[in-house]
């Protein structure tokens, strides 16, 4: 058959005939994606296979020239340049000559350990080249530097130690004065540090003459810092103390003369503190860092005489006196010597004296004992929630004479014997719950109720002792929570405790008077002496 349909036209013609070939009319797209959309598949298939060839052969091109390329073929071995042979150039190309050299020495002989050499190495024994070594013999010139781009530090030798003389100012702690010199807070801290195991930072006083070599030295940070290397001061008229400092900037003080360890034979370990009362007497006294059990003696020496609940006002002071013990060798214990109270304008004071038979107690000025046969205030330092008298029942809900006074404390509060005296009664009573009675003499009873249970050992029939544990607080019996119930009771009767007026203690007469007294006036000079807590804090680092 002759004729074929023409894809474009869909009309039949003759093969034979030649026609002038129709060209097809384009439609107008509206952008690319249009005219592959309306192109026939087999002539995208075409592009596709075009382009995949091309990529194809561009790669495996590029890996016959790695392989069989120039680039392939090793180059000519250059181990040194000759400067002459390099200036000429070739008469016909003009470019510099490359003399081939073969037998030419490369590294020379040398000798090893014992008699073994390393042999020379010649330019036909290189692994490469093919005899054709080309011999470098060149020198490595510096690059020469403009004046304008050079900067010119001279380096100074560090200026020596200086050595300075000087009295520690009115107010002025040591820390402050070498401050003052440019040594640092932290060198100056460290350094009074160390002295405070020897002498006692806080008895130097005013007028101290110091010797102090001072250093030029660089800090962690690079930068140039004050030290102190060494420091002396006169403790005492016949003792020296010398603080050093070794190569790591550690400090130690030692006394001049004496052993290493030894302390000052001038050191007075004692402090003295003066405060108004304020919110209460525990929080001043440990705003002014007087140790706990020292408190704890200040309450109890007073606590006779003092109710601390409602006497104590905030614009009351107190004054405490304490340190090492007068007599023996302890260095570490620390005890009360002086405390004085002054409430509503009146003063109370106490020594504290050992009498010839060994017994340790406070005493006022004129030698009466600050023990008394009752505590005022048996619980020190609780909250008093309920007074003596008249009340409202908070359980039963009517008025109700309340028999004693109420102090809140925690659960298991251990509570303390008034008195001298023997248990008359131990156990349940019931609206008090668990009690315990305490018959002082033949009229005066105290009592605590309500408590969680004995001491060991409490029961009808025990001595106890003033201060002695007899129970703890609970909320047994009738009570809406813990806390401690304590009555005061004259012949049977229920009095307020807060009025109680009780015997004193023992009063000093004779020998043991003079003692006191001459105790006294030691102990005064003392405290004329001694620094505050607060300045033993402000010294330390």
């Amino acid at each position: 058959m002759n004729e074929r349909v023409d894809r474009h036209s869909g009309r039949g013609r003759d093969a034979g005939t030649p026609k002038r070939p129709q060209v097809p009319q384009v439609e107008p797209y509206d952008d690319l994606d249009s005219i592959f959309e309306k192109e026939d598949v087999h002539h995208r298939w075409l592009l596709t296979t075009c382009v995949t060839g091309i990529a194809g052969s561009l790669v495996i091109g590029s890996a016959v020239l790695g392989i069989f390329g120039e680039n392939a073929a090793p180059r000519d071995a250059y181990a040194a340049v000759n400067t002459a042979s390099i200036t000429g150039t070739d008469s016909l190309s003009g470019e510099i000559s490359k003399p081939h050299v073969s037998g030419q020495m490369i590294i020379p002989e040398r000798g090893l350990s014992g008699d073994n050499n390393y042999p020379e190495i010649t330019a036909d024994d290189l692994p490469y080249g093919d005899g054709k070594t080309i011999v470098l013999d060149a020198q490595i010139a510096s690059a020469e530097q403009e004046a304008a781009n050079i900067t010119t530090i001279s380096k100074t030798p560090p200026p020596e130690p200086v050595d300075e003389t000087f009295k520690l100012a009115k107010g002025q702690t040591l820390i402050e004065a070498l401050a003052d010199r440019g040594v640092t807070k932290e060198a100056a801290q460290a350094l009074v540090a160390a002295i405070e195991p020897v002498f006692p930072t806080a008895m130097i006083r005013e007028g101290t003459e110091f010797e102090v070599t001072l250093d030029r030295q660089q800090d962690f940070y690079g930068r140039d810092a004050t030290y102190p290397v060494e420091l002396s001061f006169q403790s005492g008229p016949k003792e020296t103390i010398k603080v050093q400092s070794d190569e790591d900037g550690q400090f130690a003080a030692v006394i001049d003369g004496a052993k290493e360890g030894a302390k000052s034979q001038y050191a007075q370990y004692h402090f003295l503190t003066k405060s108004k009362v304020g919110a209460s007497l525990y929080s001043a006294a440990k705003d002014n860092k007087v140790p706990d059990y020292i408190v704890s003696e200040l309450t109890r020496v007073f606590a006779y005489d003092v109710d601390f609940q409602r006497q104590v006002k905030p614009d009351d002071t107190f004054e405490v006196f304490y340190g090492n013990p007068l007599t023996g060798s302890s260095s570490k214990r620390k005890v009360m010597h002086y405390a004085r109270l002054t409430l509503a304008g009146k003063a109370k004071t106490y020594f504290r004296y050992t009498t010839a038979d060994g017994q340790t107690d406070y005493y006022d000025e004129r030698g009466n004992s600050a023990t008394k046969s009752l505590l005022k205030t048996p619980v020190s330092g609780a909250k008093l929630t309920s007074g003596f008298g008249m009340r409202r029942h908070p359980i039963l809900g009517y008025n109700k004479l309340h028999t004693g006074l109420d102090f809140g404390l925690p659960y298991g509060t251990p509570l303390r014997a008034a008195g001298d005296g023997i248990v008359s009664n131990a156990g349940r009573a019931g609206a008090y719950g668990i009690i315990v009675q305490i018959n002082h003499n033949k009229q005066t009873a105290t009592m605590f109720a309500h408590m969680s249970k004995l001491a060991p050992g409490i029961r009808a029939g025990t001595k106890v002792r003033q201060g002695q544990v007899v129970g703890y607080v609970g909320s047994t019996g009738r009570s809406t929570g813990p806390h401690a119930h304590y009555e005061v009771r004259v012949s049977g009767r229920p009095v307020n405790p807060a009025l109680l007026k009780v015997s004193g203690g023992k009063q000093l007469a004779g020998k043991e008077m003079l003692k006191f007294q001459q105790m006294k006036e030691r102990v005064v000079a003392m405290m004329q002496r001694a620094p505050s807590a607060t300045q033993v804090a402000q010294a330390g680092p």
